[in-house]
């Protein structure tokens, strides 16, 4: 596989995210990253490729904030994926979610995946009308990819009718951040 990358998008919104926080968390979140990731929003570009690396330290970085409180990790994480799900149909999806139904997401979220991630893959089976299985693959070194993409699904789900939609991850966890496949189970009403 050549270099993986990500959309700018992701960065952008991520860094969204994390400026929602207090002041301490978001200097104590930016703090961390490494001199080779800028923390200015200027050195992005929504639609450029950036290396994997610069949005996995930042998902790192969120986990970081709750390093011993695993559900809290997962909930931040997850909220990150939503914040960053609800700015883009804001914008590029906005058009696409109004004529989706919950049966043609589950059939577009690998396309949806592959458009912003030159890394892993993403499978999906619908299980029956109210129940999707997605799949990460060949994820490793995608710190979070996991609960991230969950809340963007969540958010995606809920945006074309679902309700009541549950969320269960499998392969994740803050002592396993990037496992090379994570299952998302999410079932709605």
């Amino acid at each position: 596989m050549g270099q993986e990358v990500i959309r700018g998008y992701l960065i952008l919104g991520c860094m969204d995210y994390i400026d929602s926080f207090k002041e301490a968390d978001r200097e104590r979140m930016y703090s961390t990253l490494p001199d080779d990731v800028s923390s200015e929003r200027s050195a992005y570009d929504k639609m450029a490729w950036y290396p994997l690396k610069t949005i996995s330290v930042l998902y790192d970085a969120i986990a970081k904030l709750h390093p011993n409180d695993e559900a809290k990790a997962y909930d931040a994480l997850r909220n990150c994926g939503t914040f960053i799900a609800e700015a883009a149909t804001n914008s590029f999806l906005k058009l696409l979610m109004r004529v989706m139904t919950p049966a043609v997401f589950c059939k577009k979220a690998p396309d949806l995946w592959a458009r912003d991630n030159r890394c892993g893959r993403m499978e999906t089976e619908q299980v029956d009308e109210r129940h999707l299985v997605t799949h990460l693959r060949d994820v490793e070194g995608y710190l979070h990819a996991g609960p991230v993409a969950g809340g963007f699904g969540v958010f995606a789900l809920r945006s074309v009718g679902a309700k009541d939609v549950e969320l269960k991850i499998s392969g994740w966890s803050l002592a396993t951040p990037c496992p090379a496949e994570v299952r998302l189970d999410m079932t709605w009403r």
